[in-house]
């Protein structure tokens, strides 16, 4: 939504295509005993610390997102890396502000990426959430240049988004999915051309057969932005698209027990949070902390 406001038998063992060209990646275990995919990046010099660069996307504009790397990076040892995607009217500084990369532990194992939306047609700064749009290429060709140039572990790469970046994580989820290791959506609502009806979400059917594990949170009753039925409908998306066929029970995820469902039965996990109505259209206090929490449990 416009809100107010991711022989031949030996070659294909290392090698695979996708929509942005070709990514290679090699099996590894990191220091945390997890079977790793490492980047053709791995054992190059690259630049550490906050960087602006840049990239072509569908229409191939040259877009631009922030880097954080590390200031300690080690080129021999591969890194996760996390997308964290602004929502209307935003920006690369402002997605930075909200602290996923300062959350504890988060720093000195991932490399953050915020990119920078552009206008999309009379809605205002955003993303292009479609699955023919030029967005999708502009996360191929980060995803694709950051794999050369850094040591990433290709098996956790992660996506972050809130409000009409929450809607482009889920146009991730749907298109992006085997790529992608997990979700976190947060206050959103993605294209739905009817609200009650999930099966109308604009990329239905998704080209990807396997989607990566979900934590959508959002305000309790709805907010500002979005009334209550309009959540609803987007965790029956949630819920469709990771096979869940089992009723939701209490679980805890992050820095509160009683304020979260997980859903069983699903090929992928899918948790449900919510936050006190009175927070409005914006991302609840924790966040980064349960966000980077969420990533750290999909990381083993």
């Amino acid at each position: 939504m416009r809100s107010v406001a991711l022989g031949i038998c030996a070659i294909a063992a290392i090698l695979w295509l996708n929509a942005a060209g070709t990514r290679a990646a090699a099996p590894d275990n990191d220091h945390d005993n997890h079977q790793s995919l490492r980047s053709a990046g791995c054992g190059k010099r690259a630049g550490t610390g906050k960087l602006k660069l840049s990239t072509l996307d569908g229409n191939k504009s040259t877009r631009t997102y922030l880097l954080e790397v590390p200031a300690d990076y080690d080129a021999s040892r591969p890194y996760a890396l996390t997308f964290v995607f602004h929502g209307s009217a935003g920006s690369s500084s402002v997605s930075y502000s909200w602290g996923l990369q300062r959350a504890a532990g988060a720093s000195g194992k991932a490399i953050f990426v915020f990119p920078d939306g552009i206008a999309y047609q009379q809605y205002g700064i955003g993303w292009d959430d479609t699955k023919t749009g030029y967005d999708l290429p502009f996360f191929d060709n980060m995803l694709r240049d950051l794999e050369a140039g850094y040591c990433i572990d290709s098996s956790r790469i992660f996506v972050a988004g809130f409000s009409w970046g929450g809607d482009f994580a889920i146009a991730l989820a749907c298109n992006r999915g085997e790529e992608i290791r997990a979700v976190a959506a947060n206050s959103t609502n993605d294209e739905f051309k009817d609200t009650s009806n999930y099966m109308t979400y604009q990329n239905l059917p998704c080209p990807t057969r396997k989607h990566p594990p979900v934590r959508f949170q959002h305000a309790e009753e709805g907010d500002a932005a979005y009334p209550p039925p309009d959540f609803a409908t987007t965790s029956k998306l949630f819920q469709y698209l990771n096979s869940c066929t089992a009723p939701a029970a209490a679980a805890r995820s992050g820095s509160r027990s009683d304020s979260c469902v997980s859903y069983t039965g699903c090929s992928s996990e899918y948790i449900e949070c919510s936050f006190d109505r009175k927070i409005g259209h914006a991302l609840p206090p924790h966040w980064a902390e349960d966000t980077w929490a969420f990533f750290t449990e999909h990381s083993k």
